[in-house]
């Protein structure tokens, strides 16, 4: 079983920016396990804060791990997640994380604090926290930096760009299942 939220090693704690699909695919291959779900929150209808729905619908029935496109609202699929008694929780986010647009971070979820960074509203540590108090699990978060949060437009090409690299590397990972 993969190390649980309190027994991660403290390299463990730092954010790690990743610039392929390989380097993150190698990331996430060190945590992601047969009993892996994958999170994708966010608002398609505010630009780039729409960037893990569209990572969610690309991986949809093409990776062994089940995936919910929890739009803005994950606290509604709380209960589906916790029955499926999870090793990992993987939520894919766009964050302030304060970095150049477009940059793909690995974050542990303890990283995270109060209510920001997330881009659609309260932080995304309210429902991994809630994750923890029904089912204590690895969670990790996967951080997109934000270049255009515009009411009624799509992705940025950067934004888009990392979508690209985040499906790859889960596609790279689901192939060693």
């Amino acid at each position: 079983m993969p190390a649980g939220p309190s027994d991660v090693p403290d390299d463990d704690v730092r954010p790690r920016h990743v610039h392929t699909a390989e380097d993150l695919a190698e990331r996430l291959a060190e945590v992601l396990t047969t009993r892996s779900v994958i999170v994708c929150v966010g608002n398609e209808l505010i630009g780039d804060d729409g960037a893990a729905c569209i990572v969610a619908r690309t991986l949809a029935d093409t990776v062994p791990w089940p995936i919910f496109d929890a739009q803005t609202a994950p606290e509604s699929f709380l209960m589906k997640i916790v029955n499926l008694k999870p090793d990992v929780v993987v939520l894919v986010d766009a964050l302030g994380m304060r970095a150049e647009p477009g940059t793909v971070a690995v974050l542990p979820s303890r990283k995270i604090t109060g209510q920001g960074p997330s881009t659609h509203g309260p932080a995304p540590i309210a429902f991994l926290d809630a994750i923890q108090m029904m089912h204590p699990c690895r969670t990790l978060v996967l951080g997109i930096e934000p270049e255009a949060g515009v009411f009624g437009t799509g992705l940025s090409e950067t934004v888009a760009a990392s979508v690209d690299l985040i499906v790859q590397a889960f596609r790279i990972v689901a192939a060693r299942f």
